[in-house]
């Protein structure tokens, strides 16, 4: 899992560590900007938000999805109050440590600096990401736990280390059930190091930690009852699996063939100025990042099959195996499933379609000559997309005209 190394003094790498600081510094002050507007729920906030003070108080209520998120939500809404600094706060800290994971994660995944710089600043200036650490939702939080999870098995070298992936699992399905194929590409990483097996028998900590997260919401929602608690989470179970595909259609949903594709992001808020512009949030990908990291999937396949099946080489330790296992695992459940999909379902798999990108980017950074430029260009040309896009992500007043130029696609608009 080891590419060549970078040339630190050159004049591109220069470049490249200055993109990455101005992402890095972007990304933190994008997220914090104007935190508390707009000053009502946007989107999925009048529920989890609002689920998140009900445990505070100690309101029974039903939702489908385990508590964690929402006592995650809940921690910033005790300190600061039931406002939107309070019920975003959270939110934006996890959408900051992402940053850091994905920096961290780079390094030990690829043992490269330049995949290190990649994988951060793409994070950072994302701005499907940017918007998810800027409201009071969870599924920036679940891919905190994706990438925390992912990069704990990558670390981890002896068997006394495996707890943590069990542990960072159980606390990943604690937000949401989709993600419990994260543990197809930690076992085959933990595998491939003759761990496999601390980490099949250590999956019963994944199951403590969930159950008894969801013991504890079953306690706070049940009136402090220990006993009933404990019946509450085979009804809670129950009760959910016959609700998952209870969901009222929207015209933000989208299948899941079309994610890839950003075929059709989310509109979160529209008002109006007095003047007649448009005041938007809309939960929209950076374009390059996003259409590019759906080609590095794919060229990863092929790769693959290349290696695998025509040149008969061995690429069990290919750090393009675990990536592909997890793009197709997170995915998968969402194929046949009979619940109303939206593009945000889709973070955890594109996590891992970020991951294959960085790969091959690494891989054209050791490109004699014009290569290192090549990245350089690919990741100022990212950072620019993020600025054009950036008035729809931070609810800055738009004209129609503009508004009409940040539209690329038909099925962009409602």
């Amino acid at each position: 899992m080891k590419l060549l190394l970078n040339t630190k003094g050159s004049w591109a790498y220069r470049s490249l560590m200055l993109l990455a600081a101005f992402s890095l510094v972007f990304g933190l002050w994008s997220r914090f900007y104007n935190l508390s507007f707009p000053p009502q729920h946007i989107w999925d906030e009048k529920f989890f938000p609002v689920y998140a003070n009900d445990y505070l108080h100690g309101i029974p209520f039903f939702d489908l999805h385990p508590p964690l998120g929402k006592f995650i939500i809940a921690i910033s809404i005790a300190i600061f109050g039931n406002t939107p600094f309070g019920w975003r706060l959270m939110p934006y800290l996890f959408g900051c440590a992402m940053v850091v994971l994905g920096v961290v994660l780079g390094w030990y995944y690829l043992k490269d600096r330049v995949a290190a710089l990649l994988l951060g600043s793409f994070i950072a200036i994302e701005t499907m990401f940017i918007v998810y650490s800027r409201t009071g939702l969870m599924d920036g939080i679940l891919v905190f736990f994706v990438l925390a999870t992912l990069l704990s098995a990558v670390w981890a070298e002896r068997k006394g280390q495996v707890i943590w992936p069990s542990v960072l699992l159980g606390l990943s399905i604690s937000v949401k059930w989709a993600v419990f194929g994260l543990a197809f590409p930690v076992g085959y990483i933990l595998w491939r190091k003759k761990l496999f097996r601390p980490f099949l028998g250590g999956l019963w900590v994944s199951a403590i930690v969930y159950v008894l997260i969801v013991y504890v919401g079953q306690i706070v929602n049940g009136g402090g009852n220990l006993w009933v608690a404990w019946k509450g989470v085979l009804a809670w179970h129950l009760q959910s699996i016959r609700n998952i595909s209870m969901a009222f259609p929207n015209d933000w949903a989208s299948p899941w063939w079309s994610w890839p594709l950003m075929l059709r992001p989310m509109g979160f808020y529209q008002s109006f100025t007095a003047s007649g512009d448009q005041i938007i949030i809309m939960a929209i990908g950076n374009p390059l990042l996003w259409w590019s990291s759906t080609l590095a999937v794919a060229a990863s396949l092929v790769e693959l099959v290349y290696r695998g099946a025509i040149l008969r080489k061995n690429i069990a330790d290919h750090p393009l195996v675990p990536v592909l296992i997890g793009y197709v695992f997170l995915l998968l459940p969402w194929i046949p499933a009979p619940r109303i999909p939206f593009i945000y379902n889709y973070f955890p798999s594109y996590a891992f379609a970020l991951l294959a990108l960085v790969y091959w980017l690494c891989r054209i950074w050791n490109r004699r000559t014009w290569g290192p430029w090549a990245v350089v260009a690919f990741t100022g040309c990212a950072v620019a997309l993020t600025l054009f896009f950036l008035p729809m992500i931070l609810a800055r007043p738009m004209t129609n005209e503009s508004v009409n130029r940040h539209i690329w696609l038909s099925s962009w608009s409602r």
